[in-house]
């Protein structure tokens, strides 16, 4: 155990150099367990909005390409204020063996997230984890869901289920109780998903946020980053998330389903689709193959 993650280590590592170098930026210093120098609710409060970017991993493409199999890293997740600054950093610490397996068993695999604030340091400190269990999903039956708690506390903020749907995507979020405060739904019509392309409408995928009522009261936006990050890794997403009027757990939970969206259907690489075993992903190779 102790052999393989230190292996992950270098890896992650290695990704962090490489992210520096193409202009990503660097992964923040950690800071040490227990240290809450920063109020999370407060810098949630002043933020009506927020992007979250995703950080691209030169492992994942590179084993997407050359071994026709993704090597699944921690997704790591920048979340900006509208000013351009960032305010949280969102990682994943899932262990390299359990990441391995939501390739083969997405609907039933168990990840971990910590979505920490920055302090005046720059240093990221912890402040929310979202928990997905193992399930025995299959269908209608025990359906994935995620827990939110703030770490300071040690108290669940909020629940998120993916109920069964035929039609549409649909996220209930609970709090404190057995009905839904709110519903994030989006419509299985759209150009982002028939036909995702880094331009126009082909470039988007929406979700609206509804309350238990009805009314829409904020919306998450799937965005193409770039055409060289959709060539070279295109399971790497940005999101951004109107959330302006909602309190902070209302903000959290809309945030964490933006990873929980990200996470349930869009994490795949289509580089690694290569049927023929040419080294050329499918999306790219056009041969006559006879």
């Amino acid at each position: 155990m102790q052999f393989m993650q230190g292996i992950d280590g270098m890896m992650q590592g290695a990704d962090d150099r490489v992210n520096q170098l193409i202009g990503d930026g660097k992964d923040p210093e950690m800071a040490p367990p227990g240290q809450f120098s920063m109020d999370a609710y407060m810098v949630l409060e002043g933020m009506p909005q927020c992007q979250i970017t995703e950080k691209a991993s030169a492992i994942e493409a590179a084993s997407a390409l050359v071994l026709d199999q993704e090597i699944e890293m921690p997704n790591k997740y920048k979340v900006l204020t509208p000013e351009g600054q960032q305010a949280f950093f969102i990682v994943e610490t899932t262990d390299a063996c359990t990441r391995q397996c939501k390739g083969c068993c997405n609907d039933c695999a168990s990840w971990n997230v910590e979505m920490r604030v920055l302090n005046q340091a720059g240093q990221a400190e912890q402040a929310f984890h979202f928990d997905r269990p193992w399930t025995c999903t299959c269908c209608c039956f025990n359906r994935p869901k995620v827990s939110i708690t703030d770490q300071k506390t040690g108290e669940e903020i909020a629940e998120l289920e993916d109920p069964c749907n035929c039609c549409d995507m649909t996220f209930k979020v609970f709090e404190k109780g057995d009905d839904p405060t709110m519903y994030v739904k989006g419509g299985c019509c759209q150009w982002g998903l028939c036909c995702p392309l880094p331009c126009g409408p082909c470039a988007e995928v929406h979700f609206s946020a509804e309350d238990a009522e009805g009314q829409e009261i904020g919306s998450i936006t799937k965005r193409v980053p770039s055409m060289l990050k959709f060539l070279a890794t295109p399971d790497v997403d940005n999101y951004h998330v109107d959330m302006e009027g909602l309190d902070p757990a209302q903000k959290i939970a809309l945030m964490a389903i933006s990873i929980f969206i990200d996470f349930r259907y869009f994490s795949e690489n289509a580089n690694a689709n290569d049927s023929d075993g040419d080294h050329i992903p499918d999306r790219f190779d056009w041969s006559d193959d006879q």
